[in-house]
Formats: structure tokens, sequence, C-alpha cells
């Protein structure tokens, strides 16, 4: 009986620790089956989201079919092009066809015989090594196209065909270098080429390659989001529009696209709330309406259409994205259409990381840009942006429907950039590569309803301060110091924007229209076109226009169209002569949607020059002084109270009840403190009185906030 118990029971014994092993084992089996077939429906469901993207483009075949040659390339194109890219033009032509050939209206939808020809496309280039100067062309450019034609057509043709295709897109998403859009971009082909291979971790990658671009990059340099909210891309150079619009308009629409999978959970709350920062507090303050503020988007000021701002359905994705703030994203809309600026976002604003201050009323949108040696103030690449080399150069945006630069570019006289102090002679407006800053004394101040911002210019030749005040609902703008060498004529741009209806002038108390096509005043008191009014406290030699000018798109980029484009334009400009000395300038910019309003407006009388000096530019208006001191000073208010500061600094200043408001800005972004004395009597944190003034150390802010305000408040006693 024992010795037959004995193998019974070892066999037992095994037979358990068979099943202890075996049964998780089996449990991790079909967790993984399990894990693997929701990552195929993520993956079908994605696959199914990027086709339908790629349907909203419409097909452009033209003569596409009938041109292709049995081998599956194109005679008209040539595959040995390493300048222009040429050969990218053949995924351009996949694209159409896959599109074609995917879209239940088309004629070819589902049709055999394209498909064979997509096939075709598709061997002839899949094995060329393409060449480009340019490394867009390899990395992005062609790519794009060709992964879109390739997803397209997946199931359509065999999964040994598709996977040997797909071999051609490469995940780029290693490569550190690639920042901000450019990193969306080849993440995105990432995600397409991972869809098409069924590959779950490259889709993987992909999203999370995407996800790191929703950070903060504090280093002046990195390109991507800011601190301020504004965006850098091509180092540290502002591009807000341009690159920025296209970086906002993917993040969301990929956010969307994997909303419900498993690739959702790649962007955590904290990185959509950065992209829907950057898209309010950022691309929502540089633009009007559906116009972009041309200080914003590089070089591509010299590509068509160029000003085109954010769209509808970008604002839909981000109202997805985070939708505790989708009255926000409903009032934009809205503004998109013409209504007024959203409440909540009017005032003034400075993007301290990328030198440009705005101000938006209601119905109004006012800018400067300026620069500094921390600053790409624009770039010229690629033969676009030519003459782009004033742009940076204290260039104002004037808006009041968001037309008024338009389509504008190729017959504007680069010379004449509104906001500018420039040589006037063409060959001075040739940008060569990247315009840097050289000026380390650059900055602003604001409260958020007012503010001012400042810089010192030396280039080609002209030595000038210029400031622009943003005050109530006006921008006044001071120059001083201006000089220049030789026989150089200096020239100080008050506008120059489309013609739209009369201008109407006002000399030696005589209201008037402008007849002539240019004139020269001496003795204007104001001008008033197209809802703004420009005011001219002092006599200023101020010549006006209302002329034809013509050029070209090639002009300023060299793949832009050759034909003459021609239109009516506006102009103002004030004339410094021929090698100025201690020249200065003085006007004031006022949105007003009629003449009568505009004449009734009180701000001439409210605003007092205190100082245009090359050492100080100062102002007052009403209860609120600010001042720009490129050198420590004093000024002294309209009713006697002094403020002196020993520091390069930029303050606001405003009077309260119960005491003083005082916002201090380091524009050289490394000082640490600020001393001002003021002729009064005040208590306060850090402040000393001696009898008949108070004397107050400041901090500027540290850090990633070098540059930005800091806001103080002392009582009075």
């Amino acid at each position: 009986m024992h010795l037959r118990l004995r193998p019974f029971k070892k066999l037992q014994l095994s037979t358990l620790i068979v099943l202890v092993l075996v049964q998780p084992i089996c449990t991790i089996f079909c967790f993984a089956q399990k894990a693997a077939s929701e990552h195929q429906k993520d993956i079908a469901v994605l696959t199914e989201r990027l086709v339908q993207r790629a349907l909203k483009n419409s097909p452009d075949l033209g003569n596409t079919l009938t041109t292709l040659n049995a081998d599956g390339s194109w005679p008209d194109i040539n595959y040995g092009d390493t300048v222009t890219a040429k050969w990218s033009v053949h995924m351009q032509r996949l694209k159409g066809m896959a599109i074609a050939y995917r879209s239940p209206t088309d004629e070819n939808y589902n049709a055999p015989a394209l498909l064979n020809k997509i096939d075709k496309g598709f061997a002839y280039i899949y094995t060329k090594s393409n060449r480009s100067a340019n490394w867009w062309d390899m990395v992005v450019g062609g790519p794009n196209n060709y992964m879109t034609a390739l997803i397209l057509v997946k199931g359509r043709l065999s999964k040994e065909k598709t996977d040997k295709y797909a071999a051609y897109l490469q995940d780029a998403t290693p490569n550190q270098a690639h920042k901000g859009q450019n990193r969306v971009w080849v993440s995105v082909i990432t995600i397409h080429k991972g869809c098409i291979e069924d590959n779950f971790d490259l889709i993987t990658k992909g999203f999370n390659s995407l996800a790191t671009t929703l950070t903060i990059e504090a280093v002046q340099g990195a390109e991507g989001i800011k601190i301020d909210h504004s965006f850098h891309q091509h180092r540290p150079q502002l591009y807000s529009g341009g690159y920025g619009l296209s970086f906002v308009r993917e993040m969301a629409e990929f956010i969307a696209i994997s909303s419900a999978t498993v690739f959702e959970k790649a962007f955590s709350p904290d990185r959509k709330s950065i992209l829907t920062n950057l898209a309010l507090r950022g691309h929502q303050l540089l633009a009007y309406r559906n116009t972009v503020d041309f200080g914003s988007i590089g070089r591509n000021i010299s590509r068509e259409n160029a000003l085109g701002g954010i769209d509808t359905a970008t604002l839909n994705n981000l109202k997805r994205v985070d939708p505790q703030r989708a009255k926000d994203f409903e009032h934009w809309k809205q503004h998109l259409t013409g209504q007024s600026f959203p409440a909540a976002y009017q005032g003034n604003t400075y993007f301290w990381k990328s030198d440009i201050m705005t101000q938006r009323g209601a119905d109004y949108y006012l800018s400067a840009k300026v620069i500094s040696t921390r600053t790409a103030g624009t770039e010229m690449l690629n033969g676009e942006n030519r003459k782009g080399y004033n742009l940076p150069l204290g260039a104002t945006n004037i808006l009041t429907h968001g037309n008024e630069y338009k389509g504008i570019f190729p017959i504007w006289d680069w010379t004449k950039i509104p906001g500018t102090t420039v040589v006037n002679n063409q060959s001075s407006t040739l940008l060569n590569w990247y315009q840097y800053g050289a000026n380390p004394f650059a900055g602003a101040v604001s409260n958020g309803k007012n503010g001012l911002i400042a810089y010192e210019h030396s280039y080609n030749g002209v030595q000038a301060k210029k400031a622009y005040f943003f005050i109530g609902e006006a921008m006044l703008c001071l120059g001083s110091g201006i000089n220049a060498l030789g026989v150089q004529s200096v020239i100080t741009t008050v506008n120059q924007a489309w013609l739209n209806g009369a201008v109407t002038i006002n000399a030696d108390d005589k209201t008037q229209l402008l007849e002539e096509k240019t004139a020269a005043f001496s003795n204007l008191k104001w001008v008033y076109h197209d809802g703004i009014g420009y005011l001219f406290p002092e006599k200023t030699k101020l010549s006006v226009s209302r002329a034809t000018q013509s050029g070209t798109w090639e002009s300023i980029n060299t793949t832009g169209r050759k034909d003459e484009v021609k239109g009516d334009v506006f102009s103002a400009w004030i004339s410094h002569g021929t090698a100025p000395s201690q020249a200065t300038y003085q006007y004031v910019v006022v949105p007003a949607p009629s003449l009568d309003l505009f004449t009734a407006n009180p701000i001439q009388k409210d605003i007092h020059v205190l100082k245009n000096s090359e050492d100080v530019q100062a102002i007052q208006y009403q209860s609120i002084f600010l001042a720009v001191f490129y050198q420590p000073g004093t000024v002294v208010m309209k009713d006697g109270t002094s403020i002196t500061s020993d520091k390069k600094a930029t303050v606001l200043l405003e009077k309260k009840t119960g005491g003083y408001q005082i916002a201090i800005a380091d524009p050289l972004h490394h000082q640490s403190q600020l001393t001002l004395t003021l002729n009064k009597k005040l208590k306060g944190p850090g402040l000393s009185f001696d009898g008949s003034k108070s004397k107050v150390v400041l901090s500027f802010p540290s850090g990633a906030y070098r540059g930005s305000t800091q806001s103080y408040f002392f009582a009075n006693p």
C-alpha cells in the first residue's frame, strides 16, 4: 500500500508544481494577447482618423495620371535636382492620387487602374537616394506627402508592399536638434510610419516625442514655448505666427486625434495647459481678428497670404483640449468674424523674451517690435524676406479692421516700414541670413493696461533712442538723439498701409482733403485715414502720400510670382534730412472709427511729453507717469513730483488713492536692484525718508523673469 501511494504522491506533487508554474504564464500570455488586441484596436482607430485628416484635402490631379511613365516616374521632374528638390513633386503627386483614390466623391474612387499607378509611383521613388540643399525637404517636406499617400492606401496594397514602401520613412525623433515645430513634424511622420506598419511602440514613441514640446524652454536661444507665452523658432526669434501657428494647430489636432486611445496618456493636464496658455495668452494677443502681427512671422512675411491667423477648426480642437476654457475659445472665434476683441484679453502685454509689446482695445490693435542682443529680429533663408533688414527695428502694427497690410508686401517701400527710423536707401533694406541684435539696451514696463517699450538703435550708420508709449486708447512714439554720418538721408515712418478712403489733413487749423498724390508739410497738426488719426504736437517735416505703388513677390522672395502687383498705398513719414544731428520726433497714433470722434478725442490735451533726450524719454498721461532711463537721471512731473533713477531702467508710476503704484523693469536683463528717489514722503518696505525725499531700493525680477515687470505699492503717510 505504501509503495503504491509514493508514486501517486510524487505525481500529484509534480502536477501541482506544473500547475503553479503554468498558471501565471498563462495569465501573462492571456493578458498580453488582450493588450495586443486592444493596441490593434487603437491603431485601427488612429489610422482611420489620420485617413480622414488626409481626406480634408481636395484631390488635384491635373495631368498627373496621363503623364506618368511606365516605370512610375514623371518626365517633367528632375530627380537629380538637389537645389530646389524637384523630386519632392513626385511625393506631392502621389499624395494627390491617393486622395483621389480614397475620396468617395471623386471619379477615381477605388479605381484599380489608379491604385496600380500609385503602386508604380511608390515602387519608383522609395529606393531613390534623394538629396537637397535644404534638410527640410528630405526630413519633413518629402516624407510628409509620402506618408499621407501611403496611409491612404494601407489595406489596399498588400502588406508586403506597404511595409516595403514604409521603409522610406525614417524615425527622426532621436535627433535632439529638432525642436519646436520641427519636432512636431518629425513626430507626426513617426506616428504615420507606426500606423502604416502596425507598430504600437513606434506610434507611442511619436506621441511621446510630440508631448515633449509642451514644456517651457527657459534658456534664451532654445526653440519652443517661452515663459511669457511667445513662441521661438530658428534661434531666439519670435515666430508665434508662421511656425507658432502651425505648432498650435497640429498639437491641438493630434491631442484630439489621440483621444479615447491609449496614446492620449502622453499629454498630461499640465502639458495641455501649457498649450492652451500659449494660444490664449500668446497667439491671441499677437493677432487681431484674422490677421497676425507681421512682426511675429519672420521670413513668412514674403509669402502670399502670410498674415492669415488661426482657424476655427483649431479653436474647436483647443476647446476639446481644455473644456474649462471653452468660453475663451468661443469669444476668440467670434472675434475672428469681426466682433470686438474679447474683453478679458484687452490691455497691454510685454513679451520680454521676444522684445515686443502689444496693446489691444475692443476694436483696435497696436504693437511695437524692437531688437536686442538677446533676440534674432528676423531672418532671410531660402531666398525669402530679401528686404527685411528693418523689420525688427521698432516696427509698429496699426490695425482697426485687420486688412491694413494684407498682401501689401510686394509693393511696400521697405525703407518705410511703419515705426522705423532708417536710411532712405533701398540697398539698406537688403537682409542676408539672420538679423541679430547689437544693442544690449531694450526693454519695457507694463501694468497690464498701459506700458512702454524702448531700445537703443544703432544700425546702418543711424543712431537713435526710440520709445513707444501705450496709454489710454493711443500710442505715443518718441525719438531722440537721431544721428547719421556722411550723406545719409534718414526718415521715420509713421505708417504705410493700403489706401482705404479719403486722407484728411489739418494744416494751420484748416481741415481739408489731401488732393495731391504726395505732399510735404511743416505745419500739419494731424492726419486722418482709414479709422486712424495721427497727431503731431510739434512742427514736423512730414510727407503724406496716397500714391500707386508696384512690385513683385519675387522681389522679396526668389520663389515668388514674377507678375507685377499694383495698388494704392497711404504713407506718412518724417524727414530728418541728410546727416542729421540730435534730431527728434514725436507723434501720436489714435484709433478712431470716425473723423468726428478723432477730432473730439481729448487725448492730445491729456498727454504731456516731459522729456525727450538721449538720456531720458518720459511722458505723463493723466495720473500715469512713464519713463525710460537710458542713463541715471531725474524727471519732474506736471505736479512738481520729481523721480530719480540711479540705474538704466523703465519705470511706470501711477498715482492712486492712498499712494503710488510703481512698476519697474530692467532693460539690460542683468541688473539686480534699482534705487528710486521721490520728493514725496511715502511709507512702505525698504523705504527711507530724509525729511524731503523718499528713497526706495527695489529688486528687479530674476531668473527666467529677467526683463519682466515687478510692481510695488507705497502709501502716503
